[in-house]
């Protein structure tokens, strides 16, 4: 055989080697390519993983934090409460704005009287036997009538309906208190229905779900209200109002004006009023004659407050609402917490 023929022969193997070469290198690149994906995936999704635990870790501590918090705060109570006459705005518990350090982050908390508020809890009805009972307002809900029309005149509905709106949410029967009232009926037919809760408010942002009330008027009215779990009464403690707050005097009070209402506020001792005779005697209320109703709801003291917890750790915050109870054991219990802002 001659070199041209042995040539001839050998250049096909050749051509093959060639190609499988490269077939070979093509799939040890895609391998390759493959893998990088994966360990690329694998690095974003441990990243990942790892940030969400580290959010967790900062929240969890954050929390603590604002038990914290609280319990600092039922300490405060019984230390500064507990066996005093008068709870008074002149005590330790009522100091506002205090913020504290802690490792990696701080604590801050405001206590407030929720006797220093109107407790929408008041407004429910008493149970009528028949729908033809004529249904009068009570006078919690005239106070709170008194209150829209002077602090909400831009209310988007007449107060006397808003009024009887809430007092009808908070009643056991399903008859309407007025004609512009609103009951299980007026809340079904709605393009997303729900019914009426028929039962006391265990927050008072449940007033954004009331028939007609909107965003502007709920933001109004928040500053002046709030709601005690499981508790109906209205009292007003004469020792925690402030100049914000004195409109709900003159709104328990037909013929006190907002403006003398104010002057008796800033007239008030530092350690506050003790007895009616105090108020009375006022040169603000001098020529004027409380009713009983009135002069009960009339208080100096309290067994109820509200902590407004924030926590900060790293880069996670947390914000907690507490209910406080000074219970008849001189003992300081939770009566509600809420996790978040109230919006």
């Amino acid at each position: 055989m001659n070199t041209q023929q042995v040539q001839a022969k050998q250049a096909p193997l050749k051509y093959s080697a060639t190609r499988q070469n490269g077939v070979a290198l093509i799939a040890v690149l895609m391998v390759i390519a493959i893998v990088v994906i994966i360990a690329a995936t694998m690095t974003s999704r441990l990243r990942l993983q790892i940030q969400r635990q580290q959010n967790i870790q900062q929240q969890t501590q954050a929390f603590w934090y604002a038990m914290a918090a609280e319990q600092f705060s039922r300490v405060l109570l019984t230390r500064t409460v507990v066996g005093e006459e008068t709870v008074n705005l002149s005590q330790q518990w009522a100091m506002q704005g205090a913020t504290f350090p802690v490792d990696n982050g701080t604590i801050a908390g405001d206590i407030t009287d929720l006797r220093s508020c109107f407790n929408l809890n008041a407004l429910q009805n008493v149970s009528r036997a028949n729908a033809s009972a004529k249904a009068e307002f009570s006078v919690p809900q005239q106070a709170f009538q008194r209150l829209l029309e002077l602090k909400l005149a831009d209310l988007t509905m007449p107060p006397e309906y808003l009024t009887a709106r809430i007092a009808d949410w908070l009643d056991e029967d399903s008859l309407l208190m007025t004609s512009g009232s609103a009951e299980e009926d007026d809340y079904a037919s709605l393009v997303y229905p729900y019914y009426a809760a028929n039962t006391l408010m265990a927050s008072p942002s449940e007033l954004r779900v009331i028939l007609g009330i909107t965003p502007a008027d709920y933001q109004a009215l928040a500053p002046y209200v709030c709601v005690i779990p499981d508790n109906r009464d209205l009292l007003i403690n004469l020792n925690t109002l402030t100049e914000e707050t004195a409109v709900l005097l003159a709104a328990l009070i037909p013929q006190l004006t907002e403006e003398a209402a104010i002057e008796l506020i800033n007239s008030r001792p530092e350690s506050g009023f003790t007895s009616l005779e105090d108020i009375t005697s006022s040169s603000q209320l001098a020529d004027i004659v409380l009713t009983d109703d009135v002069k009960n709801m009339l208080v100096f003291t309290s067994k109820y407050f509200k902590l407004t917890a924030t926590a900060a750790y790293l880069e996670s915050g947390f914000v907690l609402t507490s209910v406080l109870e000074k219970t008849n054991t001189n003992k300081i219990k939770v009566l509600a917490r809420r996790f978040g802002d109230q919006g």
